[in-house]
């Protein structure tokens, strides 16, 4: 069985829920009283005083403890002025209208609030919907527009949830609304940036105690209600060589509250680089059989969903004596995935994976990954700069569970050789 002819793709199914409205106010007997209710929304980036008053959202009416519905409302407009209810204690719900998704272009607001009914009184109750995602937007400084010509930045939660940023989306992109379920400790932050001179790649963390402030007591946990603004902007490094400085600001639902601020600095790689974070000396003139003549910078290890960026798997590699060869091999630990690329081997002169592919003028491999609907440049010999994309893979490994590791070796024109490794995890 060849892999490209195993490898499919996979779907997804959006679901939409309903609410009935119950009127049970015939129930309310001599023992009742009447209720008006409001609803407003708090966002994190304004004070408690920009609150607003909404008439949109649907609102609900539970008993006590929420396990049943009283009544219920499509809108706030559609409720009557005041509600006669019997005496007692209720929760009342609102939220925005609809159905909160994983990742969304506007904030969803939700909240509750007990309300007691005493007879003959009338209530005033004011439910006020805080943000349950958490918004995420990025910032960029004019000299990070000046140097930049192309970038993807991409915001993980260790789940298969993540969200991504390009220079396709403008240079003030708007802010993305995430839900984060039950909240996650940390963000990891991803940047690749191309400009005249190379790429630039980041990779790091944001939590909160890295913070120099806390807003929320001893949370540990990025969630709903939290905004996160992320700025980026060039740092010079003492090397000489450009790095990406991060700067996250987190906010939370309250006028009062401190916002936490959390920095990044010499956070960048630029592509002449040894792949560990040490940057050679420009001055330096590489001897045969020292590593440094050769950059290969590879990603690091990763485990792969469904809406991980392609571009995070780029390994980049420099040879300034020029490239003579460049092998590329991968152990699996998916049964399946060694027997498809047994196949391609067999139906593929040149494209064995398993004992070691030559990319180098590999045009069987341009031809194979093409039949899988991924263009891939291969290498000529004495090229001095490429760029293996280890991504185009990705997609293809989706439904092959397991670990598996690319190994990768290069060897220039004087017969100096690096090598590297990447493991991706399904």
């Amino acid at each position: 069985m060849k892999l490209h002819k195993i490898f499919l793709g996979c779907a997804a199914a959006l679901a939409l829920v309903s609410c009935v409205s119950e009127d049970l106010s015939k129930n309310a007997g001599k023992d009742s009283g009447r209720l008006q209710i409001g609803v407003e929304t708090q966002d994190p980036l304004k004070t408690r005083a920009d609150a607003y008053t909404v008439t949109n959202f649907p609102v609900t009416i539970y008993n006590e403890d929420g396990t049943t519905k009283v009544q219920s409302y499509d809108a706030v407009s559609a409720m009557p002025e005041q509600i006669l209810l019997p005496t007692g204690t209720y929760l009342l719900e609102a939220h925005t209208p609809g159905v909160m998704e994983r990742i969304m272009t506007a904030p969803y607001y939700k909240g509750t609030e007990l309300s007691v009914i005493q007879k003959d009184v009338t209530t005033q109750s004011t439910i006020t919907c805080k943000m349950a995602n958490t918004s995420v937007s990025v910032h960029y400084d004019q000299d990070f527009l000046d140097l930049f010509t192309s970038w993807t930045i991409t915001f993980d939660d260790g789940t298969d949830n993540a969200i991504s940023f390009t220079n396709e989306d403008g240079n003030a992109p708007s802010a993305i609304y995430w839900d984060l379920g039950e909240g996650v400790e940390k963000l990891i932050v991803n940047f690749r940036g191309v400009n005249r001179d190379g790429t630039i790649t980041a990779k790091n963390e944001l939590t909160k105690s890295q913070a120099t402030e806390t807003y929320d007591g001893q949370s540990a946990n990025f969630a709903g209600g939290d905004a996160v603004v992320v700025n980026f902007t060039p740092v010079e490094a003492t090397t000489g060589y450009v790095t990406i400085g991060i700067t996250a600001t987190i906010f939370g639902q309250a006028a009062e509250e401190v916002p936490a601020v959390v920095q990044i600095v010499d956070n960048g790689t630029f592509t002449p680089d040894d792949g560990n974070g040490d940057e050679p000396n420009p001055g330096d003139d590489p001897q045969p059989g020292d590593d440094n003549a050769i950059t290969l910078n590879m990603p690091n290890d990763m485990t792969v969903t469904a809406s991980t960026d392609p571009a995070l798997g780029d390994a980049v590699i420099l040879t300034p004596k020029g490239i003579k060869s460049l092998k590329v091999t991968i152990v699996s630990s998916n049964p399946d995935m060694v027997s498809s690329l047994t196949d391609v081997a067999d139906s593929y002169p040149g494209v064995d994976f398993i004992n070691g592919a030559e990319v180098v003028g590999n045009t069987n491999l341009v031809s194979f990954l093409g039949e899988l609907g991924q263009e891939i440049t291969v290498p000529t010999t004495g090229q001095t700069e490429y760029t293996f994309p280890i991504g185009n893979f990705f997609g293809f490994l989706l439904i092959l569970e397991g670990e598996h590791t690319f190994n990768m070796t290069v060897e220039d024109q004087e017969g100096n050789i690096k090598q590297g490794t990447l493991k991706l995890t399904i």
